[in-house]
């Protein structure tokens, strides 16, 4: 068997609350822990996940539940069970560490110790793209893939990457008839584990199938390089990007 399993983490719908604490009329009728008040959003599937981390940047109620998820997929176990029981030191210093002179040493680990994707599977991966609509682009070094869209934004940040591009982009890319080997790193036990990372070689087909205005006035933040500690920030344009990887 050389395709990992389909891990769907939106197959459970997921609804957002606006909570609150009980009042004592309530405690004293036995109710107890946060009391649901109002319905904010109901996740049904990959592109509402996307729309409502784009609407809602500090929330992180989805991203709990998505790793609550992953800990209690079967299918996400059965994925982590495909790859070598230690991970490669190339790929735990990648990881930790994002080594340059190594892409191609870490390509040919993920090649090496990977598996290809399960058609269909959805990833996340967050920065700006040149790329047009329905160009192909050939990914030259190893691509950096999540299971979690809100860790995908913060990679999208870091740095003041989104500041300095002008716009933000959310990945969400789909495997059709996979051709190149990904390899899963864990989620617990590792100092990382949070980023829910999907590895895949290089040499990755991506194409831009849509792009998709989700929130015009988006905020933007980078560190001032000329006034230590302050902060500088602007309003730019976030962006669904609707893309397939072989």
């Amino acid at each position: 068997m050389n395709n990992l399993p389909l891990v769907n983490i939106i197959q459970n719908p997921y609804e957002i609350w606006e909570e609150r604490h009980p009042t004592y009329e309530e405690m004293m009728n036995g109710k107890t822990g946060l009391q649901k008040e109002r319905l904010i959003a109901r996740i049904n599937n990959h592109d509402d996940a996307v729309r409502h981390e784009l609407h809602n940047r500090g929330c992180t109620k989805l991203e709990r539940f998505i790793e609550d998820e992953l800990n209690n997929s079967l299918t996400y176990k059965a994925m982590r069970q495909m790859m070598p029981s230690k991970t490669d030191k190339l790929l735990s210093d990648f990881q930790n560490k994002f080594q340059s002179t190594h892409f191609e040493k870490v390509s040919a680990v993920v090649n090496r110790d990977g598996k290809l994707l399960a058609e269909g599977q959805v990833l996340y991966h967050g920065g700006f793209w040149l790329g047009k609509v329905n160009e192909e682009v050939v990914t030259s070094r190893p691509l950096s893939t999540s299971f979690s869209p809100h860790m995908a934004c913060q990679n999208a940040d870091w740095s003041g990457k989104a500041y300095d591009s002008g716009e933000l982009h959310l990945m969400k890319i789909r495997a059709v008839r996979p051709q190149t080997n990904a390899f899963c790193f864990r989620i617990n036990g590792t100092s990382k584990g949070h980023e829910k990372e999907v590895l895949l070689a290089a040499g990755a087909k991506l194409i831009l199938r849509k792009k998709t205005l989700i929130k015009s006035d988006g905020a933007a933040y980078k560190s001032c390089n000329v006034y230590a500690g302050n902060v500088l920030e602007k309003t730019i344009p976030f962006y669904l990007l609707e893309m397939d990887i072989s």
